[in-house]
């Protein structure tokens, strides 16, 4: 058991148990008659749920898919709940449901109205998947939280399901990486949340000499690169990026290992180089002149989104270009390139309640939401997603990606996917664990401090991070 967040630990593990002892039997079943009528009733349901399972199982190895389920002799047992914090995880899985809808009666959307990453998510999981009331089958999560549900007992093994290798096969590999615990598929994603760098197409060409995404990318290709363009854009009278913290999400996807391993008695904090060359490369940024200073999220960095400002660029992925837009960056004059290296910058993962009332319903509707290439294209068309498909992708690189999308628009005339399928490509999560959320918000904390002087080296600023693992989340080296 995990020592981060103890208490919702300890509650997750509650709601575990307490669901065990809801299966249990009837005390009043005193007879034996009814103790043989209720051994034979559970007999059939697990075969007759093994049968589905075994079917499902067939059909995928067969077929590359997971057949859709027929409807006959289903009853509102047969309903299951689709949690969410919000809107988003409907209005994607409702594509789906416009092209089945005779399941629409048998999926009823939980909406929460709450922050995807807070306490409120998830107690309110936890309850439910307590109670049993409105018994959550489908849990999306946030990447920072998913894991909290995914590496424990209270969902399925969606191999068991159906998502075999041949299921999988347009998946990216970062997103198999980010589900799988010890062998077991436990979560899945339709996003591919690609970073990429969002460059001014009007400074690329004053101090590059061009503004097409082949030249900017030459002067973004590495870290070393990406501080002789810096000086170029210092002499300009240009600042690369914001602030320090830009840059964040592109180096912490570097890490070689995971930040916590456990030895089977206890969890280490292991720590690696990804760690230092952020606080190092955020320190040079801040130091070099070659932002504003600014931190991520802040007003000042949002208004340097604007024309107005002398900022050359800004990390980000598909979802980030909304963000932008309110900001006030206007559409047609930026660009996108891989940038330095490979990463993502956040992704909903879906998993199923392992005690679900319709495993079978459950499997095809996350089939067709992350593995069907037509509803891939159809995502991207409708909402700007860059999906976790590589066939929906190819597509709508070569032609299917709408005329009308807003990426598209926003980098005056450029396809979006080409860049972020590139980049899904190079991203590694194999070393993520669900403790990674919290100790990036320690590290933030610390380069804060290192960049204003508070801490005079990078030692003292990687013991401050060793400090705070060791007293909030009982983890030490």
């Amino acid at each position: 058991m995990r020592k981060i967040k103890k208490a919702l630990a300890l509650s997750l593990a509650m709601a575990m148990g307490l669901s065990l002892v809801a299966c249990g039997g009837n005390d009043d079943a005193t007879t034996e008659a009814k103790t043989e009528a209720k051994t034979e009733a559970t007999e059939a349901t697990d075969a007759a749920s093994d049968d589905a399972t075994e079917a499902t199982e067939a059909g995928a190895s067969a077929t590359g898919a997971i057949a859709a389920p027929s409807t006959d002799g289903w009853d509102d047992s047969k309903k299951i709940y689709a949690y969410s914090w919000d809107e988003d995880f409907s209005k994607k899985m409702n594509v789906v449901l416009d092209k089945f809808p005779e399941y629409k009666d048998y999926v009823e959307f939980v909406t929460l109205g709450v922050g995807g990453t807070s306490d409120e998510y998830k107690t309110a999981i936890d309850t439910a998947l307590k109670s049993g009331d409105k018994y959550p089958s489908l849990i999306p999560a946030d990447n920072d939280v998913a894991k909290y549900w995914s590496e424990t007992d209270a969902t399925a093994n969606l191999t068991d399901l159906g998502f075999t290798d041949d299921v999988m096969a347009n998946s990216y590999d970062f997103a198999k990486q980010y589900g799988t615990k010890d062998g077991q598929l436990k979560c899945v994603t339709w996003q591919a949340t690609a970073g990429s760098v969002f460059y001014r197409r009007d400074i690329a060409k004053e101090v590059l000499g061009s503004d097409d995404p082949e030249t900017v990318q030459a002067a973004l290709a590495d870290w070393d690169k990406f501080f002789e363009t810096a000086d170029k854009l210092k002499d300009a009278g240009y600042k690369i990026v914001s602030g320090p913290s830009d840059v964040k999400y592109a180096i912490w996807d570097t890490q070689s290992q995971p930040w916590v391993t456990d030895d089977g008695s206890s969890e280490k904090l292991t720590l690696d180089g990804a760690v230092t060359e952020y606080l190092e490369t955020g320190k040079k940024i801040y130091d070099g002149g070659y932002s504003n200073n600014t931190a991520l999220w802040d007003s000042s960095w949002a208004a340097d989104m604007t024309n107005d400002s002398k900022v050359f660029c800004y990390f980000g992925c598909p979802w980030f270009i909304g963000s932008m837009q309110g900001n006030g960056a206007v559409d047609g004059n930026w660009g996108a390139v891989t940038g330095p290296t490979s990463y993502h910058w956040g992704g909903t993962y879906v998993m199923v309640g392992k005690d679900t009332p319709n495993p079978e319903l459950c499997a095809f509707l996350l089939y067709e939401l992350t593995c069907d290439p037509d509803v891939g294209v159809e995502i991207t068309n409708k909402t700007g997603d860059c999906v976790n498909n590589k066939a929906a992708n190819e597509r709508l690189i070569n032609g299917e990606l709408s005329s009308d999308n807003a990426a598209q628009k926003f980098l005056g005339g450029q396809n979006p996917i080409e860049v972020w399928a590139a980049a899904a490509e190079g991203i590694n999560l194999s070393n993520v664990t669900y403790n990674d959320a919290s100790i990036k918000g320690f590290i933030d904390e610390a380069a804060t401090a290192y960049n204003s002087g508070t801490y005079t080296s990078v030692d003292d600023a990687v013991k401050y991070i060793e400090d705070k693992c060791a007293s909030e989340l009982g983890i030490s080296k």
